[in-house]
């Protein structure tokens, strides 16, 4: 029997319905299979018995295998996708009389911030291996829920021109203020954890979330860290003008389309005029937020210090949230990858370099919530940040090296990787049940096209 006789008899005697089709990225390093891998034409790759290496998974992805054929008797060992993650170009033009006035304080130089109190970040205790609070993420998740539906009616008041309250936003940012002296990092994950549809007022939410935590890192004050958190509530409304079929397209947009993306901060400013008692910087924000640190963004092409430092911080914040959301027209990007596409953007000036040099230290290189392999073959979680160390973050072992599930609440699986002796992430994977990608030398250059649609 030829060798292809084979392993078509293999399969037949199995049945398709044990094989299951997975992404190359979700092997994971360090596994042996029990049975074989095939490609999606049912050619033999990896005879049972064989373990997955990094040489492996290159020599795969060069002869062009995005994705396997695992058994499913195999596919807790070699991947995480049965763990419940729950557990664990031009520059448009504008002169309106409202974009003159927002640029005069932009050339006026007024652009400085300036802290009038101590820096927040010395109020914030470092919690090690602590786990989270339930409590507080009781507590957060209603917050949450309860402020996504105050933003959204807020928007759709603003649409039609109605007054309201600007101390509604300035109370959720002193909430959320708060919350996060007390545990930055519950915060930021029981946001990422609540949201799963992407809509303006949650992504808004989410965004201005780790704006804050940004701005915290960077050592602003109280009220600095409170009108930064008020402009990323705010600084998107006027996309609900962008038409809905521009907002939602399943494509890359064109030319035209994305002239009309490129009128949303107007859009935004016309709305806050309708807002009362938001502080003066919050309009400048809005409008600045998609220029870019090289000066190719829009409306008006400032760069460098011409941006302000709030504007610099929520657009890395809303890159973020946004590369590792959903969209019609590709799926989300491992955490991994975004902070990837990040730092070269940074390298590159497209952003603030000490912006994401701070997004590294609250996120760490291996963002918290995402998932890695360790040196060991177990799999673990990233649930804190370890300051300065973001190579080294605080994780949770979910898996051991043979691929058994473990308790990750039990204190020995919490682990500070800093402290761990001959301990480190081997390998970042996909979120269990999810389909993102890594990164590639496509997807940042999407990466970089992507940050003028939103």
């Amino acid at each position: 029997m030829s060798a292809a006789q084979e392993i078509n008899q293999n399969i037949e005697e199995n049945g398709p319905d044990d094989l299951v089709n997975i992404s190359l990225n979700n092997l994971i390093i360090g596994r042996s299979l029990n049975s074989p891998l095939y490609d999606n034409h049912g050619v033999l790759l990896l005879a049972a018995g064989s373990t997955i290496s990094q040489e492996v998974k290159e020599a795969l992805r060069n002869r062009g295998d995005n994705s396997v054929m695992v058994s499913r008797q195999d596919l807790s060992r070699v991947t995480i996708n049965q763990i419940d993650p729950g557990k664990v170009e031009s520059i448009v033009k504008f002169d309106s009389e409202l974009t003159k006035k927002i640029d005069a304080v932009v050339e006026s130089g007024l652009l400085t911030v300036k802290n009038n109190g101590p820096a927040i970040k010395n109020n914030i205790t470092f919690l090690g291996r602590k786990g989270y609070d339930q409590k507080q993420r009781e507590q957060l998740v209603r917050q949450h829920e309860l402020n996504g539906r105050a933003l959204d009616q807020m928007m759709g008041e603003a649409l039609h021109g109605q007054t309201m309250d600007g101390d509604v936003v300035a109370a959720m940012a002193a909430q959320y203020l708060q919350e996060m002296t007390t545990d930055t990092d519950n915060v930021l994950t029981s946001a990422m954890d609540q949201f799963q549809e992407d809509s303006i007022a949650t992504r808004s939410l989410e965004v201005s979330l780790l704006a804050m935590a940004i701005g915290i890192e960077m050592d602003l004050d109280a009220d600095n860290a409170r009108n930064l958190a008020i402009a990323g509530l705010v600084h998107d409304w006027g996309m609900m003008r962008v038409p809905e079929e521009i907002r939602n397209s399943t494509e890359r947009l064109n030319q035209v389309q994305m002239l009309e993306i490129k009128k949303h901060p107007i859009y935004s400013l016309e709305m806050l005029q309708n807002v009362s008692s938001l502080p003066r910087v919050v309009s400048v924000i809005a409008y600045q937020v998609h220029e870019r640190f090289n000066g190719t963004g829009y409306p008006r092409g400032r760069k460098g210090n011409s941006i302000h430092l709030f504007a610099r911080i929520l657009q890395i914040a809303d890159a973020f949230i946004g590369m590792t959301s959903p969209r019609p027209y590709r799926p989300p990007m491992m955490r991994y990858a975004a902070m990837e596409c990040l730092i070269r953007q940074a390298k590159e000036r497209y952003v603030d370099p000490e912006v994401v040099r701070a997004l590294l230290k609250i996120q760490s290189l291996f963002p918290i919530g995402s998932f890695v392999t360790l040196t060991d073959g177990s799999v673990a979680q990233v649930v804190r940040r370890n300051q300065d160390y973001y190579t080294e973050p605080i994780v949770a072992r979910v898996q051991d090296s043979q691929g058994n599930s473990v308790d990750p609440e039990d204190d020995s699986n919490l682990i500070d990787l800093r402290e761990a002796d001959g301990l480190g992430v081997q390998q970042a994977l996909p979120t269990p049940g999810s389909n993102e990608i890594a990164f590639s030398e496509d997807l940042y250059n999407s990466s970089l096209i992507e940050s003028d649609q939103h």
